[in-house]
């Protein structure tokens, strides 16, 4: 009898769940789905409910961590000779971008053969901070120059540059270089992929890639945009990627899970 029972109460279970997975559908804010990323955005968690088999919103926060670029950039003496100061032919002074911020993005799925279907293309935005990342540099021989000519440090400071893809970047009286990377605050995004965020089952995986579209990359110092020289020629990697650096690719791979 008692094996009975419980080969009935399995048989019961199997039933419900199989009659719960047929009855399953996606309407309009029916369901919620909560998801963990890892991507070149950064490390992202996000919440996301369905619209019918074709439509899904999602919403989430990205998290990068600091990611270092060098690039040792000439220095320009432009130095009037009238000016009793030494100063070297030729140097470089090495450039540091760290490129660490935090992004949010809301995003619209499109699933086109509906159903079930797991490949979709998403359309949306991304915007957060405008600073892409910090730039930082130091050259002893700077700080060497203005210590040893202090009468001329306004001249000095006003006169040496180190040449960062188009712009002019100044050096402070320490011989330091402090600066930022700024973008748009506003970045639209496209991109296409497998998965769904809200899976049909409790726990499910997603692969996404596109991109965001960045705009021109632009460098700031205390808060003023630097002034662009069409005359530098610099092809140390941070220049190349200030200069051809427009559109930001997304890979992205996710956990998802649905909570109701």
């Amino acid at each position: 009898m008692k094996k009975l029972l419980i080969a009935s109460f399995a048989l019961l279970m199997g039933i419900t769940t199989a009659s719960a997975q047929e009855y399953y559908e996606r309407g309009v804010f029916n369901h919620v789905g909560l998801n963990v990323s890892a991507s070149t955005e950064g490390i992202g968690v996000g919440v996301a409910a369905p619209i019918t088999d074709y439509l899904e919103l999602s919403a989430g926060v990205n998290f990068m961590p600091g990611v270092k670029i060098k690039g040792d950039v000439n220095v320009d003496y432009n130095i009037s000779p009238d000016i009793p100061v030494y100063v070297p032919s030729k140097d470089k002074v090495k450039i540091t971008g760290n490129l660490k911020r935090t992004t949010m993005d809301v995003k619209l799925n499109i699933y086109p053969f509906g159903g079930n279907s797991t490949f979709f293309v998403a359309g949306g935005f991304s915007f957060g901070g405008e600073k892409l990342g910090k730039l930082n540099g130091h050259s002893d021989a700077i700080q060497g120059i203005i210590e040893d000519y202090p009468a001329f440090k306004d001249v000095i400071l006003n006169s040496i540059s180190a040449e960062l893809d188009k712009y002019n970047v100044k050096f402070d009286e320490n011989g330091d270089i402090n600066g930022d990377i700024r973008v748009k605050n506003f970045r639209p995004y496209v991109g296409l992929g497998v998965g769904r965020l809200v899976p049909k089952h409790r726990v499910g995986f997603r692969f996404e890639a596109g991109c965001q579209f960045m705009g021109k990359l632009k460098v700031y110092q205390d808060n003023k945009e630097v002034k662009i020289n069409e005359l530098n020629d610099s092809d140390d990697d941070l220049s190349k990627i200030i200069d051809k650096w427009t559109v930001y690719p997304v890979l992205k791979l996710t956990i998802t899970g649905r909570i109701f």
